[in-house]
């Protein structure tokens, strides 16, 4: 997949290695996918429940929203890497990672609802959008996921995070503060980098679907369906976020 949660290399070692499955032991996409139905319900549960604890007259408790939202990201990200060394714990990683992306995705829901009324359910709109869109280009073959277009997105979305991981390391030292500015800015340059964000985040929809394909055509082990709905779920949560900047950049060069 081309999130760090597991490579496309990573998936083909552990489909060959313990594949083969042809019984009720063995990977389905449907099994994937009310996996990852699973876990989105999970992180909607908990976004409900920061908006029904923290939203008050429009406006979210701050001092109490943001220990949630921050201690949500911090969580999802070690729990992701966990995922990344000790894969068969994706069930329980999962479940617990849709939680904490509840909290940050709520806190952060909320901070651009005040700012931008409406952005955030119509990011979702078109989060949804981009899923479905996606997989019926993947599907009807208008998207094929070669190896070459599976290496090509991987190495993109690699050398974007590094690239971006960089530039923020260096911003604490005071160096390239005014590039951070300007990609995460209003201008042309930041939309620009918000629509690259965006296709990116599209198009590991893509690899995923692939991956997640492979696996059960292969006959995967069952607990690998928890993997691929992990994998999914980092993608998607990804592509609300960046729609949501892209959006919120939009509205605000309008003005």
């Amino acid at each position: 997949m081309s999130n760090p949660v597991l490579s496309e290399k990573q998936w083909g070692d552990l489909a060959d290695r313990e594949g083969g499955l042809t019984d009720a032991n063995a990977m389905t996409i449907n099994g994937t996918v009310m996996k990852t139905g699973l876990l989105l319900i999970v992180m909607l549960m908990v976004m409900w429940w920061m908006f029904d604890s923290f939203w008050n007259n429009g406006q979210p408790d701050v001092a109490k929203v943001q220990p949630f939202m921050f201690g949500g990201m911090i969580a999802g990200l070690v729990l992701a890497l966990i995922t990344m060394f000790a894969k068969r714990l994706a069930m329980f990683t999962g479940i617990l990672y849709a939680a904490a992306q509840g909290l940050f995705i709520g806190g952060f829901t909320m901070f651009m609802e005040v700012q931008y009324p409406g952005l955030p359910l119509l990011a979702a709109a078109f989060t949804t959008g981009t899923l479905l869109g996606m997989l019926i280009l993947y599907r009807t073959g208008v998207i094929v996921a070669s190896p070459g277009f599976i290496k090509g997105v991987v190495g993109a979305v690699v050398g974007l995070m590094l690239g971006v991981g960089l530039l923020f390391v260096l911003s604490m030292f005071g160096i390239g503060t005014g590039l951070m500015a300007t990609l995460y800015g209003n201008g042309p340059i930041g939309i620009g980098f918000s629509v690259i964000c965006v296709a990116l985040a599209a198009l590991s929809l893509v690899v995923d679907f692939k991956v997640i394909e492979d696996g059960a055509r292969q006959g995967a082990p069952k607990w690998m369906e928890w993997l691929g709905a992990f994998g999914l779920m980092v993608t998607l949560v990804w592509l609300y976020i960046e729609i949501l900047r892209l959006l919120a950049k939009l509205r605000s060069s309008d003005h």
